[in-house]
């Protein structure tokens, strides 16, 4: 019995490792066309484990990512977000905060293309990560007039007047999509596709990363590495119910 034990124990370590490491191909291919203040905002395009035009949005404001390049990432479902499967993770940052990114990256999603709501969105969303940095940006690259002034860009992001502070307040949409309560095992539909280093281990955000990390549709809508995810597991259940099955011959016999 405890041999039997112990072979349950190595199956479940060789069935869970692809699930808890499984990593994708992602090539950035092209952008919504909308800019604001000389960035692009979300959504943009990728190939993603052989899947072409996938919508994918950033959630890192202190990385680059570059048309035309390609890297490896960490496909981590939502529901299974812990502190060393992300890039933010492993930053440090709280991984609860995914629960406001997942309800921001939905905004962007559903927006109107080149809406000023989609710009308020994608700075929102970048600012969850890195608030500081995107006041700063934004307060140091001021655009005065036309249909969304920084300023006014500054108090939609953290309900305060203008640019003149990082910390969300009540009445701005970062204020809301943090203190709402929204859970990560709320958004099934999102995946994170975090950059890994060239050696295969997960970049930390905010260290120079072959890519920003980026938020995506569930790759089980098509792609190949929820394919091999599912793939895996269903051959890992057929080793224990073979294993259990040889087990409990031996015992009759």
């Amino acid at each position: 019995m405890k041999n039997a034990v112990q072979f349950c124990g190595l199956v479940l370590v060789v069935c869970l490792a692809p699930i808890a490491f499984a990593q994708t191909s992602v090539s950035l291919t092209g952008v919504a066309g909308q800019t604001y203040d000389g960035i692009y905002v979300s959504p943009y395009y990728a190939t993603v484990g052989g899947v072409s035009n996938v919508p994918v949005v950033c959630d890192d404001f202190a990385d680059e990512s570059y048309l035309g390049s390609t890297w490896n990432a960490t496909v981590t479902p939502f529901s299974n977000i812990n502190s060393s499967n992300t890039s933010w993770g492993i930053a440090g940052q709280n991984t609860a905060l995914y629960g406001a990114v997942g309800y921001l990256t939905n905004l962007v999603l559903s927006a109107t293309p080149g809406s000023t709501a989609q710009i308020i969105d994608t700075f929102a969303l970048w600012a969850v990560f890195d608030p500081t940095g995107v006041e700063a940006y934004l307060a140091s690259h001021p655009i005065t007039s036309g249909s969304l002034t920084t300023a006014a860009l500054c108090s939609s992001i953290f309900g305060t007047n203008g640019c003149t502070s990082s910390v969300a307040v009540a009445g701005g949409l970062l204020y809301t999509a943090e203190n709402s309560g929204y859970t990560l095992g709320q958004f099934t539909n999102l995946v994170v596709l975090s950059p890994n280093n060239k050696d295969g281990s997960l970049c930390k955000a905010e260290n120079n990363c072959l890519s920003q990390e980026f938020i995506s549709l569930s790759v089980a809508e098509g792609g190949t590495a929820a394919a091999y995810l599912l793939l895996a597991g269903f051959c890992c259940m057929g080793a224990i119910f073979l294993r259990s099955r040889r087990l409990a011959a031996r015992t009759v016999a």
